[in-house]
């Protein structure tokens, strides 16, 4: 008797855990009982979706903590020794899509490329760590068109070593209403035009300056400094339709944000 009474409680229990371990291998919920999204294997939410799809008010997901020390390795969770080396494809490429919250901050301090980090959340590439900072913000952008000075009023060649400030005559004055009488928006409520990551105009000294072409039938240029201060000479004022010159202003990496 009590083996026959045995054999019911054991196949219940059988059954429970196969199923137990059905649901783990399936899409799975966290925070609530809800259905997950159907594309989601793990969907995070405290509620399901309401008129403005928010899911959760109660928290959201907490990354690991971590002080990353090389962008082309993966220490401090592995070792850069030699079983790393020698299955290094094999190991990069098994943690695609790790992604971590960084809390080495060494931009200012740090020279070698390859260990220098801004804080942050970074995603393991398969090759390196990327910011998703670097990602979403834009690096570099152009500046409009612009006419710079080659003559006084009088129509006399400016002398050598002549000046103009880049950043302020040139991208502030033409990315503000303020300094634009011909700035027309779509969108009154738009004063300025924000830098590609933030809301605000990117200031002069976390700008870099880079010129990639200039006619040299009519002007020199000797430099650009850091606060973007163009100095040239003019060797003419017959221009032609070559006669331009481009700037691409890079924003400066620990910037990005």
């Amino acid at each position: 008797m009590k083996l026959s009474s045995t054999r019911p409680v054991l196949l219940s229990i059988m059954l429970i855990m196969c199923s137990f371990f059905i649901k783990l291998s399936a899409q799975v919920t966290i925070g609530s009982d809800q259905v997950p999204a159907k594309a989601a294997l793990l969907d995070l939410k405290s509620q399901p979706a309401d008129a403005n799809n928010v899911t959760s008010k109660t928290g959201g997901l907490g990354l690991p903590r971590v002080q990353l020390k090389s962008k082309s390795t993966l220490e401090p969770f592995i070792p850069n020794d030699a079983n790393f080396q020698s299955n290094v494809d094999k190991i990069k490429d098994l943690h695609i899509g790790l992604t971590v919250y960084n809390l080495t901050n060494n931009l200012s301090i740090e020279t070698d490329l390859d260990k220098r980090f801004r804080e942050g959340i970074y995603v393991w590439n398969g090759s390196q760590w990327a910011s998703v900072y670097e990602g979403s913000g834009q690096r570099y952008f152009f500046i409009p068109s612009a006419n710079i000075p080659l003559a006084d009023i009088s129509g006399n060649l400016l002398p050598e070593g002549t000046t103009y400030d880049l950043y302020n005559n040139i991208y502030v004055a033409q990315f503000t209403k303020t300094n634009n009488p011909t700035f027309v928006s779509s969108n009154p409520d738009l004063q300025f035009v924000p830098s590609p990551s933030n809301t605000r105009l990117y200031a002069a000294n976390e700008l870099d300056y880079i010129i990639t072409y200039y006619d040299e039938n009519i002007i020199k240029v000797n430099s650009v400094n850091e606060a973007g201060i163009l100095n040239y000479d003019v060797l003419s004022i017959d221009t032609t339709p070559a006669s331009f010159f481009n700037v691409v202003f890079v924003v400066k990496e620990d910037k990005l944000k």
